[in-house]
């Protein structure tokens, strides 16, 4: 059998297989040539596929590509994925794939290299939803790949999926919390409104940060979403989702706090700077008009949280406190999943049915209210 050892080869990769097609090309033997197996057998097994794949025409040479390279190329040809997502997984690429993955020719990553470095990313104590998304966005590269006949099959497959533990506990602050953290961090930063927007409308990062004054309907104390701020700091048309632009009614005090803020730190800084002031009419800005970095918001919760001492809780989950309030109010959820811009009120359900452990209780003691059945002695 044509398989050989090379005991000059680095690691324990030492079996190779070669075996001559029966053509002539420039008047040598064409010969297949395979490396990197760890046993005898594996080079073996890897060879009668090979020949047989030849023998049905199927056969493909091996790319010299690394993955990395083929990554970016894959991850450039999908203009169908929002913006975010391909922001999410090109921040995957840079942190983990890259140097974990990146530097294997493409033709040659196997199942084992992918269950190493999937090991190597829970070892690192990433979430297991975090492991899991990067794990199907190499397995979605690899079925590319294996549909335009770049490799021959998708060695992903064989890999056990990751699996995500449940879902994290939401963490959100009660009401009288809110307030003293609002009343102590106020006037501490120009984006402390941005902290006040999250809690009192329950809107996403990115549509805080593209609200406009225009989008702002002061008498009707009304908003609509119409643009957002990507992290990469690009103002982008539309939002999340088609449910995603709309509107959300504003409470009293918010319009106020709105007007305040426009007041003493919009106005001032446009007249200061006058024409090279930056005309994008947003709500949250930096000092010269400019779209703010997600960073920055960061970097301003942060120093929030260490200065009042508070529970550590992400920027995202003032959405979930937002949500958390209303239903402390008893508002309906279809009212609470509008104005969240989920796409369906089951999502709403999914994430915060746990927040109304009482609803069964209240509605089964309404009933008595409605039906008398007892009597009562009197």
């Amino acid at each position: 059998m044509p398989v050989y050892k090379n005991e000059k080869a680095k690691g324990d990769k030492k079996w190779y297989y070669q075996f001559y097609t029966g053509k002539i090309k420039n008047g040598v033997r064409e010969r297949v040539t395979k490396r990197g197996f760890k046993t005898k057998k594996e080079a073996e097994k890897a060879m009668i596929e090979a020949r047989a794949a030849y023998q049905k025409g199927e056969y493909l040479e091996p790319s010299k590509k690394l993955y990395g390279e083929y990554f970016l190329e894959w991850l450039k040809s999908k203009r169908n994925l929002a913006e975010s997502t391909i922001d999410q997984y090109d921040s995957y690429f840079r942190t983990h794939i890259e140097q974990g993955i990146g530097h294997i020719p493409l033709a040659k990553i196997t199942a084992h290299d992918i269950e190493l470095f999937v090991d190597s990313l829970q070892k690192k104590g990433l979430a297991p939803a975090t492991v899991k998304r990067i794990f199907s966005v190499i397995h979605a590269s690899l079925h590319s790949a294996e549909k335009k006949e770049l490799i021959r099959k998708n060695v992903a497959n064989k890999v056990e999926k990751p699996q995500a533990s449940t879902r994290r506990e939401l963490v959100v602050w009660e009401p009288d919390f809110v307030s003293d953290f609002l009343k102590q961090t106020k006037g501490k930063s120009r984006y402390w409104i941005a902290i006040y927007l999250a809690i009192m409308t329950g809107m996403r990062q990115g549509e805080i940060l593209g609200m406009r004054w225009s989008d702002i309907d002061f008498e009707k104390r009304n908003l609509t979403i119409q643009q957002t701020v990507t992290k990469k700091r690009q103002i982008k048309p539309g939002a999340k989702t088609k449910l995603s632009m709309r509107s959300v009614a504003l409470s009293p005090e918010t319009i106020e706090v709105l007007k305040e803020h426009r007041k003493n730190v919009i106005v001032p800084e446009m007249v200061k700077l006058g024409p090279d002031y930056q005309k994008n009419d947003l709500v949250v800005c930096t000092n010269f008009g400019g779209p703010v970095t997600s960073r920055a918001i960061q970097k301003v919760w942060d120093s929030f949280l260490k200065q009042t001492g508070a529970p550590k809780i992400t920027f995202h989950d003032l959405r979930h406190t937002h949500a958390s309030l209303l239903i402390k109010q008893g508002v309906h959820i279809k009212v609470i999943s509008e104005r969240l811009g989920h796409s369906s009120v089951s999502i709403t359900m999914d994430t915060y049915g746990h927040l109304m452990p009482n609803m069964q209780e209240d509605a089964a003691a309404g009933l008595d209210s409605l039906i008398k059945t007892t009597s009562t002695n009197r």
